[in-house]
């Protein structure tokens, strides 16, 4: 696209240059966007867990401290209501825990001294004092906020194959119009001027841009799309699996529900 337009301008064909500049453009601001809806994606994870902790000291006093700061083994204090700051086991209390940001279970799980809880899940009825054993950078959330963010670095096999594809095809399109521009002239004394348009044409024409660009954005559109309905994606690979599938077995939790009950009939 570079030489191009370079040569567009070299031949004074603005309206032309302008056109291939501005289209180009336009691919690579929907690239732009598209990745920036998966930064979107990443970003709402990661407001799932709450970054300040309540500590409980062995004196009985309560303190706030950043969520990054409490140490494994720390005790925390989660009041009704309240998001859980970091992984870890009921000490005391009991109460209910909605674990459908991270779990994907539907219906909130009762919780008791002894039972694991989860950062970013939501505490519902009473009051919890847990016993941390995850550092915050450690947290079953913070594993999917970057099993999220490097999901680009597991590609799809069409993506390899579209790299694979346009390391070959690239450079011999340019040597193919680089022969349009020299031959026509060298060997049968042609006008130079028409052959160079017609191998910027060529060049414009045959620009892979459409294939190499596509494909990526595709990717990550649909990785920040399914994250954003709360369906996290290992990578690109993955989403092409479904096609080979020959069966599906699922639970009874809800997974593949809205996990909104209601009444279907009514019986006397």
């Amino acid at each position: 696209m570079v030489v191009a337009v370079a040569g567009a301008i070299g031949i004074g064909e603005w309206f032309e240059a302008a056109a291939v500049s501005f289209f180009f453009a336009l691919a690579l601001a929907l690239e732009a966007w598209s990745l920036g809806r998966a930064r979107r994606a990443v970003a709402a994870l990661m407001e799932l867990a709450p970054t300040i902790a309540r500590v409980r000291h062995s004196d009985g006093n309560e303190t706030e401290v950043t969520a990054g700061d409490v140490e494994v083994g720390a005790h925390i204090v989660v009041r009704p209501g309240d998001k859980i700051p970091l992984d870890g086991l009921v000490f005391a209390g009991e109460s209910e825990v909605k674990q459908a940001p991270i779990t994907g279970e539907s219906v909130p799980v009762p919780v008791e001294p002894g039972k694991e809880v989860f950062a970013g899940t939501i505490n519902s009825e009473g009051a919890l004092e847990i016993q941390t054993t995850k550092a915050a950078q450690d947290t079953t959330l913070a594993r999917i906020i970057r099993m999220v963010g490097s999901a680009q670095s597991r590609r799809a096999l069409s993506e390899k194959w579209v790299e694979r594809f346009a390391r070959i095809y690239t450079p011999a399109v340019m040597v193919l119009a680089l022969a349009v521009f020299l031959a026509p002239s060298l060997v049968f004394g042609g006008v130079w001027e028409p052959w160079f348009y017609r191998a910027l044409v060529l060049l414009v024409i045959a620009c892979p841009c459409a294939l190499v660009i596509s494909t990526p954005v595709t990717i990550v559109a649909a990785l920040a799309g399914a994250a954003k309905q709360g369906v996290l994606i290992k990578g690109g690979v993955h989403l092409e699996t479904p096609a080979k599938l020959k069966a599906i077995a699922t639970d009874k939790t809800g997974t593949l529900t809205e996990g909104r009950p209601r009444l279907s009939s009514l019986s006397r």
